[in-house]
């Protein structure tokens, strides 16, 4: 079932569509909102959020792209979070697990490369998120963050070349 026709239930009230809409993005979100905020607690309120917000306008709701939109919802979600939070981000604050089941090497390769993405600018950490661990395009994060395809392919070879720059320090170390 395609996400116009399970909007289109929920607009009818049916409680079901909706609970599969958002199983079907929930991870997604939560996954976008912890790479962005680096805290497991804030990410899963601001994915709560998200949703919220989604089912309070969602007869206002236009998009193609239920994925998009909820990314944009959760992106201007974790801007405020930013903008309100007064004291700095802890490095074990910053610090995401991953799953349970990877080897050692590979947990820590983990938790250095997210360490390393809590330090890029949020405009840059955005970008890289989308395309890399959300797989959009190039156009659709430059409509999703509101600015043109070169700014968004500018922003991302910025941040790699960043967080390259952060690792082979690191490996120095």
């Amino acid at each position: 079932m395609t996400d116009k026709e399970l909007i289109r239930k929920v607009h009818n009230g049916n409680k079901e569509a909706l609970n599969t809409l958002i199983s079907s993005y929930y991870d997604d979100i939560y996954r976008f909102c912890l790479y962005l905020t680096g805290q497991e607690a804030d990410s899963y309120d601001i994915t709560q959020e998200v949703f919220l917000r989604f089912i309070k306008y969602m007869d206002s709701y236009q998009h193609r792209n239920l994925k998009g939109y909820l990314l944009i919802i959760a992106r201007n979600l974790c801007r405020d979070h930013f903008h309100r939070r007064k004291e700095p981000v802890s490095i074990e604050e910053a610090v995401w697990l991953g799953r349970e089941d990877k080897r050692l090497s590979n947990l820590e390769d983990s938790l250095l490369l997210h360490k390393a993405l809590q330090q890029l600018p949020m405009k840059q950490r955005e970008i890289i998120v989308m395309r890399i661990y959300e797989e959009l395009p190039f156009h659709e994060i430059a409509r999703i963050t509101g600015c043109n395809l070169s700014t968004a392919k500018s922003r991302f070879r910025l941040g790699i070349k960043n967080l390259r720059n952060q690792l082979e320090d690191a490996d120095e170390q």
